[in-house]
């Protein structure tokens, strides 16, 4: 049993951060329901675009969509119409949060902020994803990850090296950023309900998420450190990026430079002279000599003498700190990752093996749940609102007025 069992989640989301919210409280046991439009979500379309196929015009074929939206339940409500909306009504009654990621205009316009629900519902704890936040001359802006996180936040403009392009991160970074924070925080606000009996509003935003994650290079910049910087430019020459002879890229990360050089210097690069050379012997003395791009290039030259596997043996005979930079092909074949359930596989029904991520914390009380792919929208419309009190021929009156729809396949 996950330790949300019993816990009942209404999803109103389209695209990344809210439907990511959503999983993970899916994988720790809640009964997650989305919640789309009849047409259904926009991002069911979007896998090709970054070159991940759809397999199938329906379920068991849009690894995309799966990623943020498996082992949930499927219904689809035109909200935009009484009957559809009273539907949502009825189903808040017996649910215990609401996600989503709708801006506040286009909920307020619903009837279904948070400030439309707290009296109607006032054990609902409420999830909100925004792009920039509540407040501020930004708050009413479309927000993406790419926008309000990546770019916004600095790390777009300041992690590439100076002088260089800027780089397009993956999608969704920034979404399940957000995605974890908003989690966290309503499960907190589960918790203080659990002594309380009161919902609350909980919201996290992208730009949010990218601030808290990047708090670190503002701190810098803030105190005077030049960013963007180069290779030859880091903390430590210690803690730097070295190229090594077969054109693999590693992570030193000999962070005490002070307490670590002379070893490094002597036993991973077999360099006495330069353990005692004046230049190198504190980080104090590199700073004051301007000698760290000499040593970086000095370091260079040293490591790319082997390969990264003979680099690897010497770092790890020594304990010292490094990881090799690897690709994302060669991530989903991680024993570390693998073997630690971080990443595991889905056979699609026509035989394609996919690799997808767990949730990003482990409960070890709680097994991971079969993975359940994205069904059609609309999939359990009737079964869900049949639990609710709805009569049959109820719903094949409200599916005729287009109050609901049911298994709609929405893959172009």
């Amino acid at each position: 049993m996950g330790p949300l069992e019993g816990i009942r989640v209404l999803e109103l989301s389209n695209f990344l951060a809210a439907s990511t919210a959503g999983r993970i409280m899916a994988e720790w046991g809640a009964e997650v329901i989305k919640i789309e439009p009849p047409q259904g979500d926009t991002y069911r379309n979007n896998g090709p675009y970054m070159g991940i196929p759809i397999y199938e015009k329906g379920a068991e074929g849009n690894p995309s969509y799966d990623n943020e939206n498996g082992n949930k339940k499927w219904i689809a409500l035109n909200l935009k119409s009484v009957n559809g909306k009273n539907a949502l009504f009825r189903l808040l009654t017996t649910a215990d949060v609401l996600i989503t990621n709708y801006r506040e205009g286009a909920l307020r316009k619903l009837g279904i902020h948070y400030e439309d629900l707290k009296e109607l519902f006032p054990s609902l704890v409420y999830g909100m994803i925004l792009g920039y936040g509540p407040k501020g001359p930004a708050k009413d802006k479309p927000g993406f990850d790419y926008t309000a996180f990546y770019a916004r936040s600095g790390l777009m403009a300041d992690a590439a090296p100076r002088g260089q392009d800027l780089v397009n991160t993956v999608a969704g970074l920034g979404d399940h950023l957000a995605a974890t924070a908003l989690t966290a925080g309503i499960n907190a606000a589960l918790v203080k309900r659990g002594r309380t009996g009161k919902g609350d509003l909980v919201e996290a935003s992208l730009f949010q998420a990218g601030c808290f994650a990047l708090s670190s290079g503002f701190l810098s910049a803030y105190s005077g450190k030049a960013w963007p910087r180069t290779r030859f430019e880091p903390n430590n020459s210690t803690s730097n990026t070295y190229k090594c002879k077969d054109g693999e890229w590693f992570y030193l990360a000999g962070t005490a430079y002070d307490k670590q050089w002379a070893d490094i210097a002597v036993n991973v690069l077999g360099r006495p002279d330069m353990a005692n050379d004046p230049r190198f012997v504190t980080r104090k003395a590199v700073e004051e000599t301007g000698s760290m791009e000499l040593q970086v290039k000095m370091m260079d030259e040293i490591f790319a003498t082997k390969t990264y596997e003979e680099w690897a043996e010497i770092m790890t005979e020594h304990d010292v700190a490094f990881e090799k930079a690897q690709h994302f092909t060669e991530v989903v074949k991680d024993l570390q990752a693998l073997e630690n359930g971080y990443i595991f596989y889905h056979t699609y029904p026509n035989g394609k093996k996919v690799p997808f991520a767990h949730a990003p914390a482990t409960i070890h009380s709680n097994e991971w749940p079969q993975f359940q792919p994205a069904k059609l929208t609309g999939s359990d419309t009737l079964e869900v609102l049949m639990e609710m009190g709805y009569e049959q021929q109820e719903l094949e009156d409200m599916m005729e007025r287009g109050d609901i729809s049911d298994t709609v396949i929405t893959v172009k």
